[in-house]
């Protein structure tokens, strides 16, 4: 060390004090030279693969940091003018910078102290290793990172996120459970999670409790209520929470609200089994009105037309059903709809009178087998196989603690006797399917110049409009 910068306090010398410091310590003369280090400076040279005879001690050190690359780099380059200036003002220069061995990442701490011995500066630098504060640094940052991120995730995602002690109390509550459940979070907070359970359901909270901190459940579906007595159904995942030390301290939910996702399939699954219960009835419609028209007809000819035309009659009945998704039909266009092949609806000898009211489909294909058959016999015989008569479609419901709609078909001529010559398939159709269809009765008449026919259907196949 240089004469002029010897220095002893009570006997001290300056080498003999900076050795007994821990951290790595240089003396830089006003031009940047190493004109001292201590012992572990020293010791770090030797260990990290440096200058290992002179421990850079008569070199630059100022040159080191310019030469420096990669991530310390930047930091690197600050160094000179901390160093001037602090050289000027004697004002402490600090940086931290990276200093990674070919193993190890490491962070250091640089500060810089001006020294004035006999008129000229020098600059005692300072070298600790940070690396243990800055990785416990970073990872607090990390932490604060992920737990910003987890709080925007858990304030605007869709699925309601709550949990709750191991009493059950709840302790977080975001706003997509207020929306689902409809209850603020003040409202919330300390209470029992029970609070959402519909009075009967059979298991506490509890049992959940239990299970999953057993890992014996990760997700489950469940009926819970909310504030306004809504029932949801939910689906719902949950994990149980730790402290730093790995005990378990309270349990986390998430819950998906799948309410409609479930009356979808309940939705679905009913039209399914509907639509297997109606093809299935048709099937047997069609087969009765198969083994009665080749009962009745006499030639193959009168067969294929006959049952033509009555596979049609039906499925104009279908069709009103399909375009209504096979909700109820107006009775009045269900009878427009079987008479438009024989008769207009402004024809003088047509009249159509009675309430508003609907058919459901069971009651929408009896009747309209029944006007078919009712308006082909009275083409062939009747008054629309004429110029004068009248046919009368009139209907009326009866009041009372179960309504009856009564319909009737009468049909005048002054023509005389125009009854068919033997009773077939339409004579069948009005008498026995269609009251089989609606479990109820009917009565049929055909007397000279007049044919009356006159069903009783229950309110479970109709429904008055208003």
């Amino acid at each position: 060390m240089p004469n002029d910068v010897q220095l002893s306090i009570e006997g001290i010398d300056v080498q003999a004090f900076i050795d007994a410091i821990s951290d790595e310590v240089v003396i830089l003369d006003e031009e940047g030279i190493i004109i001292a280090a201590n012992a572990a400076w020293d010791r770090f040279c030797q260990e990290n693969g440096g200058d290992t005879a002179n421990c850079y001690r008569g070199v630059n050190y100022l040159d080191t940091c310019e030469c420096a690359v990669g991530i310390s780099s930047a930091e690197a380059s600050i160094v000179p003018d901390g160093f001037a200036k602090t050289l000027q003002t004697g004002e402490t220069f600090h940086c931290e910078y990276p200093c990674d061995s070919p193993t190890v990442k490491r962070w250091f701490e640089l500060t810089a102290n001006r020294l004035i011995r006999n008129d000229r500066p020098y600059l005692i630098v300072q070298h600790r290793n940070i690396t243990t504060r800055y990785v416990e640094r970073e990872a607090v940052e990390h932490a604060h990172i992920t737990a910003s991120a987890m709080a925007a995730l858990v304030a605007t995602t869709s699925d309601a996120i709550l949990s709750y002690d191991l009493d059950g109390r709840i302790i977080t509550w975001n706003r997509a459970a207020e929306r689902l459940y409809g209850y603020a979070e003040a409202e919330v907070l300390g209470k029992s999670l029970e609070l959402l359970y519909p009075p009967d359901w059979p298991k506490r909270v509890g049992y959940y409790r239990d299970e999953i901190l057993a890992g014996r459940l990760e997700s489950f579906e469940a009926t819970r209520v909310s504030k306004d007595g809504t029932y949801r159904e939910v689906w719902i995942s949950c994990a149980p929470i730790r402290d730093v030390s790995g005990e378990v301290v309270a349990v986390s939910n998430i819950h998906r609200d799948v309410t409609e996702v479930r009356r979808a399939e309940r939705a679905r699954d009913l039209i399914a089994h509907e639509v297997i219960h109606r093809a299935k009835n048709m099937l047997t419609i069609v087969t009765a009105m198969l083994r009665q028209t080749a009962r009745v007809e006499r030639t193959q000819e009168d067969f294929i037309r006959s049952f033509e035309a009555r596979v049609t009659s039906l499925s104009e009945s279908t069709d009103l059903l399909v375009k209504s998704a096979w909700k109820s039909i107006d009775l009045v266009d269900l009878i427009a709809r079987h008479l438009d092949p024989f008769v207009g609806q402004d024809d003088p000898r047509l009249i159509i009178s009675g309430p508003s009211v609907s058919l459901q489909p069971q009651c929408v294909q009896a009747v309209g087998m029944a006007i078919h058959e009712l308006a082909t016999n009275s083409a062939k015989y009747g008054v629309l196989s004429q110029n004068d008569g009248q046919i009368s479609i009139a209907w009326s419901i009866e009041p009372g603690e179960t309504p009856m709609l009564q319909l009737s078909w009468c049909e005048t001529s002054a023509a005389g006797d125009w009854a068919p010559q033997r009773k077939g398939f339409g004579n069948t159709v009005l008498t026995q399917m269609a009251p089989a269809l609606l479990d109820t009765r009917s009565s049929y008449d055909i007397s000279p110049g007049r044919v009356d026919w006159a069903i009783t259907v229950s309110n479970a196949h109709f429904e008055p409009k208003t």
